[in-house]
């Protein structure tokens, strides 16, 4: 009996699943086509290329695709047996719902753990096959698509527009700028007729003109008061003209991979882990190095000694006998730092006492010399404040993708216990509620990943609270539903919809009234 209920329910699992997965898919991809339209329109790709192009985005967009096409095919899965009240002769049969939804858990967990294995292995390696044709689309110079009516800069040193242009690519009324000596529109060609043709290889573009007349000018004044004077031109009438066009960079350069292998999105978690160190390691050596040149150079000027040398304080009328003991000890093998700190070595100086004791003007200079030193080292600190705070970020957004290899699993488990209890809730299948209920969920759920994904790499909460927190959030409602629809003590029922609409139409009708 349970292996046909089984069956039964993963019959009418399955086919949703799979459906809703590759609707979310192609909704997904849409949107990424409206973000991605300007980089790939007039660029000249190959069907395979913008083809290749759309499979590995749409691999990318598996980990959101996979537990909304979960959530709303579990939704709907349950709508449909309890609209049917099929759901209810289960139950009546002395089938609790968590039997019901035993078969439907094994899949969604191993669903979960090849989502896992996906993000782990497979994502990366589509991130960076995505990454490198995005860049080498965006590289490319877009194709030379002559226009009626606009002049085309597409090719490096030329300007050309054309008044017609069928589609043997036969031109009508064909003007040509030379600009390749960079001297303004001094070489024209006009033709009244021609076509074109680009090698098989697309270096080169031929042009052939017919019919037409090319100007150049010979001299170019080099003196603004020379602009009067008349310069000697060259007028060139011809039947036909053969002109040859390099296209220099038209290629699609796939050889970038490089450029792209150490990014957080191109790493597994073995590999994050080793970046993620290699990176606490650098910030940890970095702050080290601030602190000593803090110390050491802005304080200091960069003196080993701790104590400005004895020229210094002739300058200002004082020659502490602590100069002296210095000295003394730069021959030892011991660490300067070492011996300042034990004050039974070096006795400290009253600086209250020697700055009262000096004159105003040795007074202005020292104060000259600390503010000097103060605002070189606010500076100093500034500037490396953001150099750490940017090397933070980098760390955070490599923890976030970290986390997010767990949390996209956990996600499809835990709304799987969101939409099937819910679908036995409101006991509405198809596409209708099903879909409005799961959207507002999805979107819930969505909304509190990215807020706080954005919070997390600002730094204002850690990777690992932003990440997390709309598991965490959403759980206790997984619960709560599964036990209410577990205890059938919640349900909505059409005459509940009804009801609940009559009472609001009822209530505007009252304040409008007022």
């Amino acid at each position: 009996m349970f292996k046909r209920l089984h069956l039964y329910m993963l019959k009418k699992f399955v086919g949703p699943l799979v459906l809703t997965f590759f609707l979310s898919v192609f909704f997904l991809l849409m949107q990424f086509l409206w973000k991605y339209i300007d980089e790939l329109v007039g660029r000249g790709l190959e069907l395979s290329v913008i083809l290749e192009l759309l499979f590995y985005a749409s691999l990318t967009l598996v980990t959101m695709a996979l537990p909304l096409a979960i959530l709303l095919a579990s939704l709907m899965t349950f709508g449909n047996l309890g609209e049917k009240y099929e759901l209810f002769a289960m139950k009546s049969g002395g089938i609790s719902l968590i039997r019901i939804m035993y078969p439907l858990i094994i899949v969604t967990f191993l669903i979960s753990i090849g989502a896992f294995f996906f993000t782990n292995n497979i994502l990366p390696y589509t991130n960076l096959k995505m990454r490198s044709l995005l860049f080498s689309i965006s590289q490319k110079r877009p194709e030379v698509n002559l226009q009626p009516g606009i002049f085309a800069d597409a090719i490096e040193g030329f300007s050309i527009r054309i008044e017609d242009k069928d589609k043997e690519q036969n031109l009508s009324n064909i003007l040509i700028y030379d600009h390749r000596g960079k001297s303004g529109n001094r070489n024209v060609a006009i033709a009244e007729s021609g076509s074109i043709k680009v090698t098989e290889n697309k270096n080169h573009m031929i042009f052939n003109l017919e019919n037409g007349t090319s100007y150049e000018e010979l001299n170019k004044p080099i003196d603004r008061r020379q602009y009067h004077h008349n310069y000697p031109h060259q007028r060139i009438a011809f039947k036909q003209q053969i002109i040859y066009l390099q296209l220099d960079g038209l290629g699609l350069d796939r050889n970038n991979e490089d450029l792209f292998k150490s990014g957080f999105e191109m790493l597994n978690i073995n590999q994050l882990d080793i970046a993620r160190d290699s990176l606490h390691r650098k910030l940890r050596h970095r702050r080290v190095d601030i602190a000593n040149n803090i110390m050491l150079y802005n304080l200091y000027k960069g003196r080993q000694n701790p104590y400005p040398p004895e020229r210094d304080y002739h300058e200002l009328g004082i020659v502490p006998e602590i100069i002296i003991k210095m000295d003394s000890l730069k021959n030892l093998n011991t660490s300067v730092y070492g011996l300042i700190e034990k004050e039974e070595t070096i006795p400290k100086l009253d600086f209250d006492s020697i700055f009262s004791s000096l004159s105003l003007n040795q007074k202005t200079k020292i104060l000259d010399f600390a503010l000097n030193y103060g605002r070189s080292t606010n500076t100093y600190v500034d500037m490396t404040g953001d150099e750490v705070e940017i090397s933070l970020k980098w760390i955070a957004r490599h923890e976030i993708e970290w986390h997010r290899k767990f949390t996209i699993s956990i996600a499809c488990l835990i709304l799987f216990f969101i939409g099937a209890p819910l679908g036995a809730i409101i006991r509405k299948g198809g596409f209708g509620t099903p879909v409005v209920v799961s959207v507002f969920v999805f979107l819930m759920y969505y909304v509190i990943t990215i807020t706080l994904e954005k919070t997390a790499r600002e730094l204002a909460i850690s990777a690992t609270w932003g990440m997390w927190a709309a598991v965490v959030i959403m759980f206790p409602l997984g619960i709560y539903l599964t036990r209410k629809a577990m205890n059938d003590s919640l349900r909505l029922s059409n005459e509940q919809y009804k009801r609940f609409i009559n009472r609001f139409r009822l209530k505007s009708k009252v304040k409008k009234q007022e």
